[in-house]
């Protein structure tokens, strides 16, 4: 007698698009077009002080550092557990909010809040690939993403477990790259083009900042996103040599083939 094996529930995905829209281009939109969309009625209903005119050009930069925050907050209780990289961003928005409503905050500062999250994530991925919850499991060998269990299963069974720990050590090394590479071209945009003193012209400062968020995704996301395809196509290579599995049996996004 057959079992009837149980209906095959993919993961939930995370939806780029919607990351994208609230991560990086409403997030841009407020910062260029707040101040014509909205600007009037923020000062009618606020009617600051003439000393005190850039209120309205600091709360404009918080409504548009708090779609990340948002979003980071929302897919949290859509999907019941933390997503690393929106909590990344949410806390990359409240700091780039917080440097823009610091009085002694500098464009220096900016810049290096920018080169420091992707920095500090570099050296964590190396310094913890000999822990037992290294981050390169967070963002290569993930459980959403392949079947982690039963490639760990298939590596022990067949002896293959020290070819296999030699080939994370490649893709770490080629993820922390990726992200020392997103560092230092974050610092480099960001002293290219956030030029203006946030408390000299908050207005301009926003401006600034929205054009090096746009150059960002050009400039750092698409190399790096490059980067990391490169090394997810080797680990899933490595994975079909070393553990015998099929592509469709390794990915958690595919149903399982059916075996007789």
């Amino acid at each position: 007698m057959s079992e009837t094996a149980p209906p095959y529930s993919a993961p939930k995905r995370e939806n780029m698009l919607i990351n994208l829209s609230f991560n990086l281009l409403l997030p841009i939109l407020i910062l260029r077009k707040g101040k014509e969309w909205f600007g009037g009625s923020l000062e009618n209903w606020l009617q600051p002080e003439a000393d005190d005119k850039a209120l309205v050009g600091s709360i404009i930069l918080l409504i548009a550092v708090s779609f990340p925050i948002a979003y980071g907050t929302w897919d949290f209780f859509r999907r019941r557990k933390w997503n690393f990289l929106s909590i990344l961003g949410a806390l990359s928005a409240l700091l780039t909010g917080g440097i823009g409503l610091i009085p002694q905050a500098t464009v220096f500062m900016f810049a290096v809040k920018e080169a420091a999250l992707p920095g500090i994530l570099g050296l964590l991925t190396v310094l913890t690939l000999r822990t037992k919850k290294p981050l390169i499991r967070l963002f290569l060998y993930n459980p959403e993403v392949i079947r982690v269990e039963l490639v760990d299963q298939a590596l022990k069974e067949r002896g293959t477990e020290q070819q296999f720990d030699r080939l994370m050590m490649k893709c770490t090394w080629l993820i922390a790259l990726s992200f020392i590479l997103s560092a230092v071209l974050n610092y480099v945009l960001a002293r290219a083009y956030v030029e203006t003193e946030p408390s000299i012209n908050i207005d301009q400062f926003n401006r600034e900042v929205s054009d090096m968020w746009l150059w960002s995704f050009i400039v750092i996301s698409i190399p790096c996103m490059v980067v990391s395809a490169y090394a997810f196509w080797i680990l899933i290579k490595g994975i079909r040599e070393n553990a015998g599995l099929s592509l469709e049996e390794i990915l958690a996004q595919t149903p399982p083939p059916q075996r007789q």
